[in-house]
């Protein structure tokens, strides 16, 4: 039986093939569509090193919550505090304030440890593109932690109480990658984000490291090592390689990274393939550094994003990693290796109050109390950027199925507004018509869901409750007796639009198929609403695009950002570019023909035939397709006769 697991230079090397398929994947994601399984192969390389770190302080007697904890902390601040502080100075440089308010908020999840879930729970229809996200990547990190929180302490009582250990972290391991694969087919935001569903991934390196270290089996002389060495190596070339972010992850097809590392651990040090390639300096360096070099990486591409739009040529790209890399070298070799071979008693304190200090200016930022500075010129466009609360006033009610509606008004006759957030952005104008409204006077009612829209049988990966949002709707019309209209309205291009994530009975959307069948089930629902005696009123999308966009006003450069004057659309080109005439007259043919109104806000929203970006308030806008609630509330009048006479 050995002491303890020996240092192996081949792990290192596989921590290098992990760091490097994930900045190839965030980099040239063409290049390797599966690189983001390294992080898998990172979790099962950290739960056999830890725990074997685990087991030979159990095993020995001399095992202490506060070293091992004391440790970790020295292995991972003084990199983490580097990246959480550049990165809320650069943003201070090139963020506006409500995107420096989230960094904020990133960074303060990011010394709680809880990034993971704050991500989890920002995933939506509003929600930013991912790489506009300078901290996103530090979800792993949080994971990892939060598993490394419950695994020592339950390893402890098992110890003590003499239980089977391999066979309860068995049982463990099991169950928790069941419950990852069936919620990768339920919920894979949650399935990808959460603790609960990769502790198995990490559970499989400590099953591996208890085999190593309990009995001995890392110095057996295997005759297959070379074979297990390269099937593992295959099986990490397979995800990498073969697997998409399309497809639901982790789920089952997380085996491959996850038994591909612990085949090329179990091949051992003396495989052709450990030995020649993981074991090769340049490997092991990259090994070496590939914490820091995972921190920075996603900052530098992430803030490359944000000043020069989702698609920056691929030099720029280059030049990012390079800069990432030589502030991974300089934080490893003149930060990290000082402070965490430091012997003073001052060494982990300090640690722990500039942590706790880094996550006091995050807070600080999220709170708005220490925001970037905001030039005169751009205050009403800031302004406007951040008025985006369109829900205030309205009071929440929990309706049949765990469906929550939103009300406003008097309890007598209601309108009933269903739809996307295309629709919820009218409510503060219907607030400030109702919110006086007292018994027996018409009040209005939100059925709304983002992202979601009012047409019957129409379903999207990225929300399996989308085909249950009309059957609700109908079930809550034949519920509720005092609704007699109903307004609908919804962000219709975005569903209709070319290459579509919606289908209908399996069909997208963005195809001359699934439109017709879409087209004919908005036809039977509003057939249907009119047979019922409902006055019906279709609201087609108000005018959007880049051009109207406020966060298009200001160009930014690395080191700053200023104001820019904005283009016009003109309504002819908003409608030949943004909304094909051939939806928007359908819709319209499908409104009259059952007896329903039409709305087209463009005919409110544009002047001389240019669509209106600006009032004298600023922007009306607060994104490129959703009205600011400052605007709707005092200009919109194009659906006040249907909540007041």
């Amino acid at each position: 039986m050995s002491a303890s697991l020996k240092y192996r230079p081949d792990i290192d090397g596989l921590r290098a093939v992990a760091v490097l398929g994930v900045i190839i994947f965030h980099a040239f994601p063409k290049a390797l569509p599966g690189g983001f399984t390294g992080v898998d192969i990172f979790f099962v390389i950290s739960g056999y090193l830890i725990s074997g770190i685990l087991y030979k302080g159990h095993r020995e007697g001399n095992f202490r919550f506060r070293e091992f904890y004391a440790r970790r902390i020295r292995r991972l601040f003084p990199s983490l505090i580097t990246v959480l502080l550049l990165s809320l100075a650069y943003g201070w440089l090139v963020l506006l304030p409500d995107e420096y308010e989230k960094l904020g908020k990133h960074v303060a999840a990011g010394t709680l440890f809880i990034q993971n879930m704050v991500f989890w729970k920002e995933i939506g229809y509003f929600d930013v593109a991912v790489n506009l996200k300078p901290m996103l990547h530090l979800w792993s990190l949080a994971v990892e932690e939060q598993f490394y929180i419950f695994f020592p302490p339950i390893l402890l009582l098992i110890w003590k109480k003499k239980w089977p250990l391999a066979a309860i972290m068995g049982v463990l391991l099991i169950g928790t990658f069941i419950g990852n694969v069936v919620m990768s087919h339920q919920d894979a935001v949650t399935d990808f984000f959460l603790t609960p569903y990769r502790a198995w991934e990490f559970l499989g390196g400590s099953l591996l490291a208890w085999w190593h270290y309990d009995r001995g089996h890392e110095e057996e002389a295997l005759k297959h090592r070379d074979t297990l060495s390269w099937a593992g190596a295959t099986l990490m070339l397979l995800g990498m390689t073969v697997l998409t972010k399309a497809q639901p992850y982790p789920g089952w097809r997380a085996l491959l990274p996850v038994a591909g590392t612990l085949l090329v651990i179990e091949g051992g040090g003396s495989a052709w393939v450990n030995r020649r390639i993981l074991s090769h300096p340049a490997m092991v360096h990259v090994g070496l550094i590939s914490y820091p070099l995972y921190l920075f990486h996603w900052p530098a591409l992430s803030f490359l994003h944000i000043v020069k739009g989702q698609a920056p040529p691929y030099w720029m790209i280059t030049v990012a990693l390079g800069v990432a890399l030589l502030l991974t070298l300089a934080t490893y070799h003149g930060i990290e290796k000082r402070i965490r071979h430091n012997k003073s008693r001052w060494t982990l304190p300090c640690l722990i109050v500039a942590f706790l200090a880094t996550g006091l200016l995050g807070w600080l930022a999220w709170d708005g109390r220490m925001g970037p500075k905001v030039p005169e010129t751009m205050v009403k466009t800031v302004n406007a950027i951040r008025d985006r609360h369109s829900r205030e006033g309205l009071r929440s009610v929990m309706g049949k199925n765990g469906h929550e509606l939103f009300i406003v008004g008097g309890d007598g006759a209601q309108t009933l507004f269903v739809g996307d957030s295309n629709m919820e952005q009218y409510a503060p104008r219907i607030v400030g018509l109702l919110h006086h409204k007292g018994a027996g006077e018409r009040g209005a009612i939100f059925a709304i869901a983002a992202g979601v829209p009012p047409i019957d049988e129409i379903t999207t990966p990225s929300n399996p409750s989308c085909s249950a949002f009309i059957p609700w709707v109908k079930t809550l019309l034949g519920d509720d007796k005092r609704i007699d209209r109903v307004v609908i309205s919804a962000f219709w291009y975005r569903y209709f639009t070319p290459g579509s994530a919606y289908s209908c009975r399996g069909t997208s959307l963005g195809q001359p198929d699934g439109r017709d069948r879409a087209l004919q089930n908005f036809s039977r629902l509003l057939g249907e609403l009119r047979g019922q005696g409902k006055q019906v009123v279709v609201v087609k999308s108000i005018p959007f695009g880049p051009p109207l966009d406020p966060k298009g006003y200001f160009k930014r450069g690395f080191l700053e950002k200023t104001v820019m004057h904005h283009e016009l659309l003109s309504v002819k080109e908003f409608q030949a570019v943004y909304a094909p005439l051939e939806i928007s007259d359908r819709m319209s043919e499908i409104a009259l023909e059952n007896g329903a109104r039409i709305i087209d806000p463009t005919d409110f929203l544009s002047e001389n035939g240019i669509c209106i970006a600006e009032d004298k308030d600023g922007p009306i806008r607060h994104d490129y397709d959703h009205l600011r609630p400052g605007f709707v509330r005092g200009k919109v009048e194009y659906l006040d006769s249907f909540v007041v006479p």
